[in-house]
């Protein structure tokens, strides 16, 4: 079988498996099939060392269930709730306000989680219900918390980043100081969008009646903020400081983390035997659903590129002429389509093998790349038909119609395009705070 065929079978097979099966189990079957196919038994006696020495003896790895972990842990804290409330009162006298604190909330949440699922259902159970209260329409109630819910796969401790940072030879600590500004450059545009939205259709996001409100300036205002803000704020300068700084690896600052959130969750009297137990099992669940699909992925582009499918790809990208950034805007075309029909976790552990090394030989910076195809891969969480922040806030069953849904994140998804045309525009959005940091 030829390498072109190979690569045309092993593509449209992926794209069938995937529509319908779970991811895992899709990748693996076409890597196992093909790579039998074209290697013979080789290829069995080859993939257990690949797997073992390019997936699971990753010692960066093991900061994976950590950050889920304490994520999970302030999610069950009473954190999220404690901080929305603070939010909530400071922002609710002007017009979407409660939108703002939602992305306020989401901002500060990212930092605690790295997983999208945790902070969107924490956040999508507090604002939603406050902002259907207070006459928001449900498009931008729905739009502004998956949105929101997004910022936890780029601003770190991402679980995205930690993934992709070994694939791709580059340093976890600087993909994390280079996804701080991304990030919080997402948070802003939201905010400003809200804001500027609500002045032209105040009806979309009226403001809190003045009994409803508190003063910023008041000392009720700065014991709430003082007992309820102060804490996890400290919590996320103390994991992401001691990455930055040098002083911790992710791992240690992961374990630093969990003990923090569960001391947190004591401290509010959340904790209890039986949420501790459910947060263990939810961490094991999510880590092993994230294990399988990377042995997946490495079986199968253990076969696409032992079949010679990478030069296949190389080859045709060259022959288009479209020069280097003509090259690289197709690749992430192609991420932004796999996006609406894949998860985030299958495109990066798929995709990334195949085109970082063309990316890297036509000269692009690999920390650059790597930040802008991250922070891509979020609106691959907004792109219908298969938009997975939809389903989630959705599947809380809040009384958001469908399609107001999709009608709200619209303007979100085009948000994120600029902000993506923004790092492309100016490098030094991604490359700035970490060279500081060198």
């Amino acid at each position: 079988m030829s390498p072109e065929l190979t690569t045309i079978l092993m593509l449209l097979s992926l794209l069938i498996l995937l529509t319908g099966f779970p991811i895992a189990l899709g990748v693996g079957t076409v890597g196992l099939v093909f790579g039998l196919l074209t290697s013979g038994q080789a290829f069995l006696y080859m993939m257990p060392m690949r797997v073992m020495t390019g997936t699971l003896s990753e010692y960066i790895l093991a900061a994976v269930p950590l950050f889920i972990f304490m994520g999970t842990m302030m999610q069950t804290s009473g954190v999220a709730e404690r901080a929305f409330q603070v939010l909530h009162k400071w922002m609710s006298g002007l017009n979407g306000g409660l939108a703002v604190a939602t992305v306020a909330l989401a901002i500060l949440f990212a930092a605690t989680t790295g997983v999208v699922g945790a902070s969107e259902t924490a956040i999508g159970l507090l604002a939603v219900p406050a902002m259907l209260n207070a006459n928001y329409k449900q498009s931008l109630a729905s739009g502004c918390v998956c949105a929101g819910g997004t910022l936890g796969i780029l601003i770190p401790p991402s679980i995205m980043l930690i993934l992709y940072a070994p694939m791709a030879g580059v340093s976890v600590i600087q993909m994390f100081a280079g996804a701080i500004i991304p990030g919080i450059l997402l948070g802003i545009v939201y905010i400003a969008y809200i804001l500027i939205r609500c002045l032209i259709t105040p009806e979309l996001g009226p403001s809190l009646p003045p009994e409803e409100r508190m003063p910023f300036f008041s000392m009720e205002s700065f014991i709430m903020g003082l007992k309820y803000l102060i804490p996890p704020a400290l919590l996320v300068a103390l994991v992401l400081g001691s990455i930055l700084i040098g002083v911790a690896s992710p791992t240690e600052a992961g374990a630093v983390g969990s003990i923090g959130a569960t001391i947190l969750s004591m401290l509010y009297k959340q904790l209890t035997w039986k949420r501790f137990k459910e947060n263990c099992f939810m961490t094991i669940r999510i880590t092993s659903m994230i294990i399988f699909i990377a042995v997946a992925a490495n079986l199968f582009t253990g076969a696409f590129l032992s079949a010679g499918c990478g030069q296949v790809i190389t080859d045709f990208l060259m022959s288009l002429g479209l020069g280097k950034w003509g090259i690289f805007i197709t690749m992430l075309m192609i991420i932004l389509f796999l996006g609406m029909f894949i998860d985030w976790i299958g495109i990066l552990l798929i995709v990334v093998p195949i085109f970082s090394p063309i990316l890297f030989n036509l000269g692009f910076d690999a920390l650059w790349v790597g930040l802008v195809i991250c922070t891509s891969l979020q609106i691959s969480f907004l792109s219908p038909p298969f938009a997975y922040s939809i389903f989630y806030l959705k599947g809380l069953d809040l009384g958001l119609d469908l399609m107001e849904m999709y009608r709200g994140i619209v303007p979100f998804v085009f948000l994120q395009v600029l902000v993506v045309i923004a790092l492309i525009l100016f490098p030094e959005l991604c490359l700035w705070l970490p060279r500081v940091l060198m």
